[in-house]
């Protein structure tokens, strides 16, 4: 095993961070699709790429949110050109309407979770 081993399932781990599917990332690191699959049935592995793919799912959440302030500000001003035609507009507003819903619809659910967690005293 040793250095080269490790190694390996280093560029393993990158691969499949970087591959839509197990075979592409087995292709990239130079590894049987079979070999890869049986890495992700051990334990340590597994874990090592479910870390991975949190970090990459934060850091994407961390992009979407630093972006949201800038896409409303697109949006609010789509929605108020009059010079476009209703087309456009009516899209920027209806997106505008339909986040705002869900954010209202995702507040009220918190609101409830909490105060059934207050309850249950979790």
């Amino acid at each position: 095993m040793g250095e080269n081993y490790s190694l390996k399932r280093e560029k393993a781990l990158t691969a499949l961070m970087t591959n839509p599917t197990i075979k592409g990332a087995a292709e990239e690191c130079g590894i049987a699709e079979k070999t890869l699959h049986a890495w992700l049935k051990e334990e340590d592995f597994a874990s090592k790429v479910k870390a991975a793919q949190e970090e990459v799912t934060r850091q994407a959440i961390g992009r979407i949110l630093l972006s949201i302030g800038r896409s409303i500000e697109t949006l609010e001003d789509i929605m108020q050109d009059a010079t476009n035609n209703a087309s456009p507009r009516v899209a920027a507003a209806r997106t505008l309407l339909d986040y705002g819903f869900k954010v209202y619809e995702l507040q009220t659910v918190q609101q409830r979770l909490e105060a059934l967690e207050r309850r249950l005293n979790v």
